[in-house]
């Protein structure tokens, strides 16, 4: 899942990244990393994404 993915996931759920965070279980300076490019969520933070963004994916997918 890379940064272009989760910038999207982010703009089309309408939440600020610190509310995307929160609601990921996550600090937000980790999804700032993430959006830098810098790392890449784990497979535990990718599950997380995709149970509770399910509706955003499946937008962007449209």
């Amino acid at each position: 899942m890379g940064k272009e993915f989760i910038t999207r996931i982010i703009e089309s759920s309408g939440k600020t990244k610190t509310q995307f965070a929160n609601e990921i279980g996550v600090n937000k300076y980790t999804v700032d990393k993430w959006l830098a490019g810098i790392y890449r969520p784990d497979a535990a933070n990718q599950e997380s994404i995709r149970l509770k963004f399910k509706r955003e994916i499946a937008k962007l997918y449209k």
